[in-house]
């Protein structure tokens, strides 16, 4: 019996198929990549869509995504909370996955009711919905009124607030400029 070329490929074939299903690799290196970012994004805005509209907004100048964590440069952010409009500024952020995000440097949070804060660091946690500013001092303005201290933390479900080293100035009317 003869063997033709025919027969040659249709082993050769054969023999490549059952190497390809039966071979285990000799060796499998993983890649670590540290500092190199998943995603970049450079100018953008993101929206948080939900069936009653537009609950949020963010908008940036760069954003780099590791893992769970993204890094925001310039960030700005508004959105939709028991209390109103939020609106958050910062220059640089960590958004750690829907958990919490930190903002450093020139912070500043408003609300639609006139109520401004101002802060060099702030940490929320989504979950608990809880400022602090984790030991950095603070400034909030609601009207004439001027609140500093340190070490503020906000309850946002229960508006419960407490800080250290407050010093106020309160007037009686409040809100009026």
């Amino acid at each position: 019996m003869d063997l033709n070329i025919k027969h040659f490929i249709a082993i050769l074939f054969l023999l490549t198929i059952a190497a390809i299903f039966s071979l285990k690799p000799h060796r499998i290196e993983v890649v670590n990549k540290k500092g190199i970012p998943q995603v970049q994004f450079i100018d953008f805005k993101s929206y948080e869509i939900t069936p009653e509209g537009v609950e949020a907004w963010v908008k940036g100048e760069s954003g780099k995504k590791f893992g769970e964590m993204m890094h925001i440069v310039q960030l700005m952010m508004k959105r939709r909370t028991e209390a109103g409009v939020e609106f958050a500024m910062a220059k640089e952020a960590l958004l750690n996955n829907r958990h919490s995000i930190d903002l450093y440097e020139n912070v500043r949070l408003e609300r639609d009711d006139g109520w401004r804060f101002e802060t060099s660091r702030l940490h929320y946690d989504m979950s608990k919905k809880i400022y602090s500013t984790q030991g950095a001092s603070f400034v909030a303005f609601y009207g004439k009124n001027v609140v500093q201290g340190k070490n503020l933390r906000y309850l946002a479900k229960s508006g419960k607030i407490t800080a250290e080293k407050i010093r106020a100035r309160i007037y009686e009317t409040g809100v009026g400029h």
